[in-house]
């Protein structure tokens, strides 16, 4: 457990604090009251992170480590939107009237404008530093990469393998075979799986890749479309689950768009200013 909270920590902290810190805890031992605040510790040195060096060394990582963040809140609050849907409306809870209904619609227009400004980010990114790399010989920027991909294709099967079934069987939908309910259930942890590492990977790799600022300002900017979008999914999500009775799952599901919110929120304020900086 403490080394998974330490690997939390980002890795400009681990890079200057991560040899003093592991000595530390290792002095004053492992228990709860430690792991709380490792763990408080990691969440605010993602938040509030401190960066050294010549100031375009800092800028050049602050810029980094905002879409960095931008991308993982990103990540979680679209997983949060289909748990918060199903948790209100299949099948709807009583209190899902016409109001809940409108506001959990509302979220899929607000995702697809988020996820333009998302995969525009990341076009131009792989446009700007992904390909140069890969040109000059980088194929160490590809590995990050390659266990969300190979997930999102073994998904996207098994998504049609399902979805065959159900219009193949449709009177007794879900299938009761024991065979079926491991698939079914085998397709949700690889889902999982592949939010961690799709959040995950393109971090890594823009470490890597170590971009200029100005490779990546044209990305800052649409990363900030990505933050309104969180702001009025985590807005929209809260509403429909207070309006609908508060369920657990559903409200699992609002404050994890809530959190994902507040922090693209607060890593898009500090690094805009960054990215105006000539």
């Amino acid at each position: 457990m403490i080394r998974l909270l330490l690997a939390c920590y980002p890795p400009s902290f681990r890079d200057r604090y991560g040899a003093e810190l592991a000595a530390l805890v290792e002095d004053t031992g492992a228990g709860p009251r430690v792991w709380w605040d490792l763990a408080t510790g990691a969440a605010g040195a993602w938040l509030r992170p401190v960066f050294v060096g010549a100031p375009a060394e800092r800028t050049r990582r602050r810029v980094q480590a905002g879409l960095a963040a931008t991308w993982v809140a990103w990540c979680l609050g679209v997983l949060a939107v289909p748990v918060v849907d199903r948790a209100l409306l299949d099948p709807p809870v009583p209190g899902a009237n016409g109001a809940v209904r409108t506001l959990v619609t509302g979220v899929w227009p607000v995702l697809v404008l988020g996820g333009a400004c998302a995969a525009g980010s990341a076009l131009v990114l792989a446009w700007r530093v992904l390909l140069p790399a890969l040109r000059s010989g980088r194929r160490d920027l590809l590995r990050p990469l390659l266990p969300a991909a190979v997930l999102l294709v073994v998904e996207a099967l098994g998504a049609a393998g399902v979805w065959q079934l159900r219009r193949a069987y449709p009177s007794v939908w879900p299938h009761p075979s024991a065979a079926f309910v491991a698939l079914v259930l085998a397709w949700l942890v690889g889902f999982a799986a592949l939010g961690a590492f799709g959040a995950a990977g393109p971090p890594v790799a823009l470490r890597r890749a170590r971009p200029p600022v100005a490779a990546m300002r044209l990305p800052a900017v649409l990363a900030a479309g990505v933050t309104l979008a969180l702001a009025a999914l985590a807005v929209l999500e809260a509403t429909a689950v207070v309006l609908g009775g508060r369920g657990p799952v559903a409200s699992t599901g609002a404050a994890v768009a809530v959190l994902a919110a507040v922090g693209a929120l607060l890593s898009t304020v500090r690094t805009i200013p960054a990215v105006r900086r000539p």
